[in-house]
């Protein structure tokens, strides 16, 4: 599979932003009416996990960074390819070149061509063992690089809605999107654009003292 593939499909966070966060000495009203089985709260909000993915800093940088690794993997690898690709062809014109010519050398020749062209061919069987080793092991590091990068980013929103929650005194924060469970909500729960600001506001504040 083609490295930089990968990304597209695990750069797709599932449910990393639902989170049930009840403020200490508060609980949700129910209604008195057996009828009502719905409880009402307006400290229910949502975020759009496309939105904030297409705006959050962190994730566009590392989806650049790791999509720059894998370009670099791929063509380093794929010269490599070629150029077995090429002598592999050639050898193999070669074999079969002295098989149609077989009956015009003499048999002693014969047999040193045939042992000669046998190492070859280890030697090519091994090569080819050899990348594709390579780009198993390649492969390998960018999923241990993209589960990384998709922790660190769970993390940091998860920090983060706990804390947004704690100050505003959400009940309940609900996902909207493509991978989320809100079919609609209203323009005022939603605090997707808070969230990007506050989140990118820390992450650049942290990328300035990583630089110093």
């Amino acid at each position: 599979m083609n490295i930089l593939l990968k990304i597209t499909g695990f750069f797709v966070l599932s449910a990393v932003l639902f989170m049930a966060c009840n403020k200490p000495g508060q609980t949700a009203t129910t209604s008195s009416d057996s009828t009502a089985s719905t409880p009402v709260s307006d400290k229910i909000v949502f975020i759009d996990i496309d939105t904030l993915l297409s705006k959050y800093n962190l994730y566009l940088d590392k989806k650049s960074e790791l999509e720059a690794q894998s370009k670099t993997a791929e063509k380093a690898l794929s010269g490599k390819i070629e150029a077995f690709q090429r002598r592999l062809a050639k050898f193999q014109q070669e074999v079969a070149e002295i098989q149609q010519k077989a009956n015009t050398i003499a048999p002693i020749e014969l047999k040193k061509m045939e042992e000669k062209y046998a190492q070859q061919q280890q030697n090519l069987a091994k090569e080819e063992e050899s990348l594709m080793k390579q780009r198993d092991n390649a492969a390998m590091d960018l999923d241990k690089q993209l589960q990384a990068t998709q922790k660190n980013l769970q993390e940091k929103i998860d920090v983060f809605l706990d804390k947004i929650a704690e100050e505003k005194g959400y009940d309940l924060v609900l996902m909207k999107g493509s991978s989320g469970s809100v079919m609609y909500g209203r323009a005022t729960l939603d605090i997707t654009q808070e969230t990007v600001t506050r989140l990118n506001e820390e992450y650049g504040a942290t990328k300035k003292e990583t630089e110093k």
